[in-house]
């Protein structure tokens, strides 16, 4: 399993290449636009050029695009609805723009009922013009009520699309143990996978955040924490991290900084628990 960290691009592309070396990314994440806005980052050329080649140099991959937390494309809202499709069909192009092939978001604020129709139209109008080779990732949310809270909301998304190879699942472990699919211990983390499974099939996940939670499991706190300081704990992600299904995975960590040192300190740790320690 490849790790990375989502890096701010705030000081320019080619600074973030080399912060995430610096701190032993394998694999990478960015905004490219305001992470609480909708205003899309302006890049030169050879800015764009240089976090390519230094990218490759480094040999991080995959990048991974997430787009902005104001999106929500089952919005009940028209304008809301129509800015988010819109913002996201502009993510998929930046990506593209990047060498990205994944561009990863939130399903929203909707209520499962009657989301799942207005997402999956969202989705189809967006990649009737997506760039070729461009996948969708749809995160699940910290709150079973909420769309994308169970699997079965991604299995009905799916039936909606007729089976849509572009689109797949982003796993956030601080969301799907805040959601109540445990993760805390060994027996439950083969049962979250094999739940995953039955409703999915394990290859649409494709993407994992790697967070712990401060929440505890089924709160629907969406909290996130330290790896294994929180209510997943070591014993749980040493369990998920030696999962044979998920090692061909990239996974991203967003554990918060408190210190300067919180970014390497938590890569260590998860390549120690993956190890065998």
């Amino acid at each position: 399993m490849r790790l990375g960290f989502h890096v701010s691009v705030g000081k320019g592309l080619p600074w973030a290449a080399r912060h995430a070396r610096e701190i032993g990314c394998e694999c990478l994440q960015v905004f490219v636009r305001n992470a609480r806005g909708w205003r899309g980052r302006t890049y030169v050329p050879d800015e764009v050029a240089r976090f390519g080649e230094l990218l490759a140099e480094y040999g991080i991959g995959p990048l991974i695009v997430h787009s902005c937390y104001l999106v929500s494309l089952a919005s009940p809202g028209p304008a809301l609805l129509e800015r988010s499709r819109q913002a996201v069909a502009d993510d998929m192009r930046r990506a593209a723009a990047l060498g990205s092939r994944t561009v990863a978001l939130h399903t929203g604020h909707a209520a499962a009922a009657g989301g799942v129709r207005v997402l999956a139209e969202s989705i189809r109008k967006i990649l009737m013009e997506a760039p070729p080779g461009v996948e969708l990732l749809l995160e699940n949310a910290a709150s079973a009520d909420r769309l994308g809270g169970r699997w079965e909301h991604f299995a009905q998304l799916l039936n909606e699309l007729d089976g849509e190879p572009r689109v797949g699942v982003c796993f956030d472990t601080c969301h799907g143990h805040a959601a109540g699919y445990r993760l805390d211990r060994p027996h439950q983390v083969g049962r979250t996978l094999r739940e995953f499974d039955r409703a999915l099939g394990l290859d649409r996940l494709r993407l994992i955040h790697l967070n712990d939670s401060r929440g505890p499991a089924g709160s629907g706190l969406d909290r996130h924490e330290h790896i294994g300081e929180g209510t997943i704990g070591e014993a749980g992600f040493r369990a998920f991290l030696r999962r044979r299904q998920l090692q061909d995975r990239c996974a991203i960590l967003e554990t918060p900084i408190r210190r300067p040192s919180d970014d390497a300190r938590n890569l260590r740790r998860a390549r120690r628990l993956m190890g065998g320690d």
